[in-house]
């Protein structure tokens, strides 16, 4: 086959620019927009909804940092990559390791928040009763997903997050036939907003996916860039409308009783079946958007495992380097599946799997925006450099934050960090030392 052939090959394996933006909309609006809302209602009433926009003006500069990065290095390896080119080798298996612990745990706070979410709609079921079978039929669906091309599985995760969005976007067009003009925000409830944006936290988690597929981009030096930012700016725009429009048909305190899910009931519409339709429909989605968030970030953990494994990161290396028919890394698949389900059979807590997925993905960003500083520094970007100065204190500022929201007591803390810590170090021992 000639090199052209194989170019235009190549070329047509990618995913546009608009699957791109869907993708990373589809791992950022999970299962945080479902549940979260009344419990930040029931922490700050009607001035919760301002959490999201907050939370992303924090992440703000670190998604302008993570586009800076994608710029310079369009190629494979997302954070791995990123570290190692400024801070060398070892900052770069750190980096990498890093990420793939912290949204191990992210998949594994889905599988959690999925079954409770089934369990609260469905009735008794054997299936959804026994952890064991509902565990390994969760880590089934997201295998036989991850081993599709990319390309197809990105039609299938475009379908999923229409589905998922379509109630938000449902009560954000109603938005101006329900305001409330009796609607008001107190001063106890603005002083009330630092305790609730733990959880507006979660929901941004995975702005950043497209850094680990910007090589199956199509001009991915131009749109990997473009498809972090939209798909970003896209969700934190959905997520404060959404949330309004909660608090302006409900109300606070009804929101924070009845979670969002239930908004349908408390429609006045003259529209034939809306209510029956969304009643029906949001079980669906919820479980939808679990499920298709945790698809996309177990890919995007692949992702970073098999580059790290090509460059010989790892002991066997080459076995994690084997790939299917459809060039998917079917082995670090595997590997990262099994993880998963160990986890979600014997640490089933959401408290706990939260504060270590929080922590861990934070400290996952600390080394490649530190390697973009030296970067920038080396090749004379110093006008972008406050920026990332800024994205590096907000980093630290949130892992100390999450680490004393961990849990309510010191011992606590300090022995999910030295929990975390094994973890983090047992990368070491696997990691090949004669690469």
């Amino acid at each position: 086959m000639s090199y052209l052939s194989k170019s235009k090959q190549m070329q047509q394996k990618k995913i546009s620019l608009v699957s791109a933006i869907i993708l990373n909309v589809n791992i950022l609006v999970g299962s945080a927009i479902f549940a979260f809302p009344s419990l930040m209602a029931g922490i700050a009433g009607n001035a919760s909804f301002l959490s999201w926009g907050i939370v992303a003006l924090l992440f703000l500069p670190l998604v302008l940092a993570a586009v800076e990065l994608t710029s310079l290095f369009p190629g494979a390896g997302g954070f791995y990559t990123y570290a190692k080119e400024g801070l060398g080798k070892e900052a770069g298996y750190l980096a990498g390791w890093l990420y793939i612990v912290g949204y191990t745990f992210s998949v594994v706070l889905e599988g959690l928040a999925l079954r409770k979410i089934v369990t609260s709609y469905c009735l008794s079921v054997p299936f959804i009763d026994n952890v064991f079978i509902f565990n390994l039929l969760f880590v089934s669906i997201l295998v036989l997903f991850n081993m599709l091309s990319l390309k197809v599985m990105s039609n299938f995760l475009s379908f999923f997050t229409i589905c998922k969005i379509l109630p938000l976007v449902i009560l954000i067009l109603l938005i101006p036939f329900i305001i409330n003009p009796n609607f008001s925000i107190t001063s106890t409830e603005l002083s009330l907003l630092p305790a609730s944006l733990p959880l507006a936290i979660f929901g941004y988690f995975g702005f950043e996916y497209c850094c680990n597929i910007t090589h199956h981009i199509e001009n991915s030096k131009k749109n990997g860039p473009r498809a972090i930012m939209i798909g970003f700016l896209a969700t934190a725009l959905i997520y404060m409308l959404f949330h309004f429009g909660l608090l302006n048909l409900m109300g606070a305190q009804k929101l924070a009783e009845c979670g969002a899910p239930a908004y349908a009931s408390f429609l006045t519409m003259p529209i034939p079946y809306l209510k029956e339709f969304i009643n029906f429909f949001i079980p669906i989605a919820s479980i939808i958007a679990i499920c298709a968030t945790a698809i996309g970030l177990l890919n995007a953990n692949t992702e970073v495992l098999y580059v790290m494994a090509q460059e010989r990161q790892f002991y066997k290396w080459h076995l994690l380097s084997k790939v299917n028919t459809y060039g998917r890394p079917i082995v670090a698949l595997l590997l990262q599946s099994f993880i998963i389900f160990l986890i979600l059979m014997f640490v089933p807590y959401i408290a706990v799997i939260n504060g270590l997925c929080n922590v861990g993905v934070f400290l996952a960003y600390l080394l490649p925006f530190i390697s973009l500083l030296i970067l920038q520094r080396s090749i004379g970007s110093y006008r972008k450099m406050p920026l990332t100065i800024l994205a590096i204190a907000i980093i630290v500022g949130l892992i100390i934050y999450n680490w004393l929201f961990m849990a309510d007591s010191l011992i606590e803390r300090l022995l999910y960090t030295a929990l975390l810590c094994c973890i983090i170090g047992s990368g070491f021992l696997i990691r090949n030392r004669e690469r």
